[in-house]
């Protein structure tokens, strides 16, 4: 019997703790039933120590130093991609989550398999290998096609879940683009949530194309992590509106979903537990020490035209697209919280978003 397979992957520095993210709420809210669905955890690029560094698996020089290179990409992307090997079978359903680098983790993935398909099992050896011809930077399509009828089978991807991904792998920006993460025809749906008021350089938005797929990429209030979650619970109302909206969006593709955890985690139906809440608090990203990568020049590329160019950030805000679909509660909060809230950046046109809980009827 075709069964779901859950892949989550945290965002950069994110584990399970006091503050956790929308993946974490995620996944303690679906069901885990062996011959119907398994589910995979793994912490965010940043959060375990490089070997051979000598950095402390808490250090905040090392969580910075993944966030700068995106360092420990591949080694998530292994991980990921060989539960998937020894637990696939044909017909099975693979669900893709991810927040931040996370996600981005994810859309790498979902590329790889993409262009590589999957390995038969026990086939780790060759994972570095598959892996190697699809990062390089012009990829050999013939050799890809090769290797994949020789070694792997066909594995295409229902449904992907995503918060806010961060631009690539590293903040000074190079010609790498890894194949099928904007456009990918092998996952059959694709759901973004987007965050409106993130600033911050090292957090720069990366949007998904719109060439083969289900793809809806929404914009909610809030900051990179008011979007994606792992801040206290207490301040958590906003994250709790796209994590609503994206258990919704996988629950009509059949994600099973345990109602009661849902109702306490994701409405608040908890004293210890905030719901979701158009007016919670819009915490503030963009303090400290992250003013000093406001003043660092960025690089920013145009791979269709394979153009570099620099720019000081000094905190701008993200570019929202005309006619992007931006959630209904965006409006809530411009129209009734008692804090003014006017983001500049809200496009002329643009769609309106509405979540329709099925899950807790």
């Amino acid at each position: 019997m075709p069964k779901n397979i859950i892949i989550c992957c945290d965002g950069t520095g994110n584990q399970f703790g006091d503050s956790n993210s929308n993946v974490v709420k995620l996944y303690s809210v679906i069901k885990k039933i062996p011959e119907k669905q398994i589910a995979y955890y793994d912490p965010g690029v940043g959060t375990y120590k490089y070997p051979g560094l000598g950095l402390s698996i808490n250090s905040s020089l090392n969580r910075i130093f993944g966030l700068i290179t995106g360092f420990g990409l591949y080694q998530n992307v292994y991980e990921a991609y060989s539960y998937l090997m020894e637990n696939y079978e044909s017909g099975d359903r693979i669900f893709l989550f991810g927040f931040s680098r996370g996600a981005y983790t994810v859309r790498v993935l979902s590329g790889f398999i993409r262009l590589m398909g999957l390995l038969e099992k026990g086939c780790q050896n060759l994972i570095p290998y598959a892996f190697q011809i699809y990062a390089k930077r012009n990829p050999n399509f013939k050799i890809a096609n090769k290797f994949k009828m020789q070694y792997c089978r066909e594995c295409p991807i229902k449904f992907m879940g995503i918060w806010d991904t961060v631009s690539s792998v590293g903040y000074f920006g190079n010609w790498k683009s890894y194949p099928y993460t904007a456009n990918n025809k092998n996952v059959e749906v694709i759901r973004h949530a987007v965050a409106i008021d993130e600033r911050r350089a090292f957090y720069k938005q990366n949007k998904l194309g719109a060439k083969y797929n289900n793809i809806k990429e929404v914009w909610f209030a809030g900051v990179h992590s008011d979007v994606g979650g792992s801040y206290p619970e207490k301040q958590s109302e906003l994250s709790k509106i796209s994590l609503q909206w994206i258990l919704n969006e996988a629950a009509k593709e059949n994600l099973i979903i345990d109602t009661d955890k849902y109702r306490q985690v994701v409405l608040g139906k908890h004293p210890k537990l905030v719901k979701p809440n158009p007016f919670g608090v819009l915490n503030k990203s963009l303090k400290g020490f992250w003013y000093l990568g406001e003043i660092i020049p960025k690089a920013e590329i145009d791979y269709s035209k394979k153009t570099k160019k620099w720019y000081i950030p000094l905190g701008r805000y993200r570019t929202i697209p005309e006619d992007s679909f931006i959630h209904e509660t965006v409006f809530e909060r411009i129209k009734y919280c008692k804090e003014k809230y006017s983001p500049p950046n809200i496009p002329k046109s643009y769609q309106i978003e509405k979540t329709i809980d099925m899950i807790a009827k």
